[in-house]
């Protein structure tokens, strides 16, 4: 089936917005997203719009913000379920191409879950590695089909030797069902367990070695923390508009508290999109951009996390006479899980770019 080109996704991810936010109430309670919105999402090309170009699409990376940040609106468990899987697919044209063959050749609508933690050991074998190790947390487990995973390549003293990425299918790994979160309780971040599994060299991926020059994708020449972390953070400056949305703002106050909320929203979404347009037109003209303004991307992104959550806070603190109690409670408990996710270490980041701003060495940058 062909997908919908980039300029229709948006329109074609909003028709669903209304029934999304219908059945949150009801993901909460189920603990789960139903298979059939997200093939419904499928339809739509979301999925397709970080994918390397040659499987179907690679689209706008604003595109892919702004239909999560609507999904996360509606259903943060939906928004942060749904931009988990289509981030799973950036990034891999900067494999052996034969990986991108593999997973979307026979089936363009492959699915990949992932978790980047080195919780994984490889060990070297004929033709490739042995695979074992357990993942946690890794949202969507059941509506996908591959795994992307991090792990430690270990020599014969059991030494570290690398820090791989590997790609298995679901038919090489294990899903247990441990996800029990107080909020997004619909996202199925389950455990993935591996045992001795082989994985093909053309599967796994060196870290250390990797010349991000050697990228021949545009989006993926892009800085690694660039769209994880935005993937984390949009969803709640979503969430974010959706209790705004519902608070009536209160003219006879002398500073309305929500009007500023508002306001820190939007000016978080303005920074978002200036740094990844000038990130973009770094990568378009053949460069790589340089630490600063990968730092001030990432310093943007995490006080965007902080307003969200502040903003969300301003509600649920004063909801007013007409507040949907039921909805506020979903969403609070929605946030508190969310900000747990590394995107949202405000205290790691703006120690970085304090020590950045003093001429001091940072080695730490990405995360």
């Amino acid at each position: 089936m062909k997908q919908s080109t980039t300029p229709s996704v948006l329109d074609s991810v909003r028709e669903l917005i209304p029934e999304i936010a219908a059945a949150a109430a009801a993901v909460d309670r189920q603990r789960a997203v139903h298979p059939e919105m997200i093939a419904r999402l499928q339809d739509t090309g979301y999925f397709a719009l970080l994918r390397p170009q040659g499987f179907e699409s690679e689209g706008d990376p604003d595109d892919y913000l702004t239909a999560t940040r609507e999904l996360s609106s509606a259903c943060m468990s939906t928004g942060w379920l749904a931009g988990w899987l289509a981030m799973n697919s950036w990034g891999l044209s900067v494999r052996n191409e034969r990986v991108q063959q593999d997973i979307w050749g026979d089936e363009p609508r492959t699915l990949l879950c992932s978790s980047y933690a080195p919780t994984g050991r490889l060990e070297s074998v004929d033709g490739g590695f042995l695979l074992s190790g357990r993942w946690v947390r890794c949202t969507g487990a059941r509506h996908a089909t591959w795994l992307s995973a991090a792990a430690l390549r270990v020599g014969s003293d059991g030494a570290a030797q690398d820090f791989m990425a590997v790609l298995v299918p679901q038919a090489d790994y294990v899903i247990e069902p441990t996800w029990n979160g107080l909020g997004m309780r619909g996202i199925g971040a389950d455990d993935v367990v591996i045992s001795g599994v082989f994985v093909p060299e053309h599967r796994a991926f060196s870290w250390l070695n990797f010349d991000p020059n050697a990228a021949t994708k545009l989006l993926d020449r892009l800085p690694q923390p660039t769209l994880y972390t935005l993937a984390g953070t949009i969803p709640l400056l979503g969430a974010a508009q959706r209790v705004l949305a519902e608070r009536v703002p209160d003219s006879s106050a002398p500073l309305d508290p929500f009007a500023m909320a508002r306001t820190d929203i939007e000016l978080s979404m303005l920074q978002i999109r200036r740094n990844l347009a000038d990130l973009m037109d770094r990568v378009r003209a053949g460069g790589y951009p340089d630490a600063e303004l990968v730092l001030r991307a990432r310093r943007d992104q995490v006080m965007a996390c902080e307003r969200a959550v502040a903003a969300i806070r301003t509600v649920v603190h004063n909801p007013g006479p007409h507040a949907d109690h039921a909805l506020l409670e979903r969403i609070w408990r929605d946030v508190q899980t969310a900000q747990r996710h590394v995107s949202s270490n405000v205290e790691q980041v703006l120690s970085v770019a304090g020590r950045f701003a003093m001429g001091l060495n940072v080695d730490d940058l990405i995360w």
